[in-house]
């Protein structure tokens, strides 16, 4: 970390005028004082915004990836943002490509998936809130997962992130039970489509995972890496989940959750975890 302090200074020290650059400058700024959630917001729309990408964002962006600092650590991401940094003329572009190839060289796989957002753009999880009652709330973003209850936050870092995957919009799932106690569990779907290789440019498959929030914290309960599987150059635009699984009250009122695949039709109850 000391040799990218170093790196960084020596960005912060460089004369600059464009209005882009300034709001780099900021953020390098704020990852030397030690502000590394600041830097990863100010560095973040212009490492991967709809605007042409600041390569010097972008190192410093894949920075706090690889470190884990102000971000939840993400070694795939860092290394797509190393990539892009590395393929553009910038001064930090050797530095980018070292990484880069010290990352890939142990891990075919991990080279594969290693692709310049500029080429993949990277996708995440929209930020959304969710009210579950009175003093309890949950806001989830890409990056982390913060939980309000009883007068009290509590956050977690984690990544809903990928290269070249489709998010779409979290759900916030209410069910009533009534075993094992009369109760509302909060449960939260998340679906993603994602390719099933690098190299495949034209299968995607329907991801989901199924969350519970209990009290000020949030479980996992399952994940179905492949609900349906499609052809095509982009998945669709909208789609109705609630076709493809449901979160239910059972014929014991227990909550159970159930896909609903006419050639393997799966589920199970949902047990209660954490305290009540």
């Amino acid at each position: 970390m000391r040799l990218f302090h170093a790196i960084a200074l020596a960005v912060v020290l460089a004369p600059t005028s464009a209005a882009a650059q300034i709001t780099t400058f900021d953020g390098v700024q704020a990852l030397l004082r030690g502000d590394y959630e600041a830097a990863a917001r100010i560095l973040k729309p212009h490492a991967e915004g709809p605007s042409p990408p600041d390569p010097i964002a972008q190192f410093f962006l894949a920075l706090l990836y690889d470190s884990g600092r102000g971000v939840a650590r993400d070694q795939l991401h860092a290394c797509s943002l190393y990539a892009s940094a590395a393929s553009a003329a910038s001064p930090l572009a050797p530095h980018a490509l070292a990484l880069v190839r010290t990352m890939t060289e142990s891990s075919p796989a991990f080279a594969a998936m290693c692709a310049p957002v500029n080429v993949i753009p990277w996708g995440e999880a929209s930020s959304v809130t969710f009210a579950l009652g009175a003093g309890h709330w949950v806001r989830i973003d890409a990056t982390s997962t913060t939980i309000g209850f009883d007068g009290s936050e509590h956050r977690t870092l984690s990544s809903r992130s990928g290269p070249g995957i489709v998010y779409l919009p979290i759900q916030y799932a209410p069910v009533d039970v009534s075993s094992p106690a009369v109760m509302r569990r909060h449960f939260i779907q998340s679906f993603v489509w994602h390719r099933n290789s690098p190299t495949d440019q034209s299968t995607w498959s329907l991801g989901w995972f199924l969350d519970e929030v209990v009290g000020g914290e949030m479980f996992s309960v399952t994940t179905d890496w492949r609900l349906i599987t499609i052809t095509a150059a982009r998945p669709p635009a909208a789609i109705d989940p609630s076709r493809l699984v449901e979160v239910r009250v059972n014929a014991a009122g227990e909550a159970e959750w159930h896909i609903a695949d006419p050639a393997n039709p799966r589920g199970g109850v949902i047990a209660v975890k954490g305290g009540r």
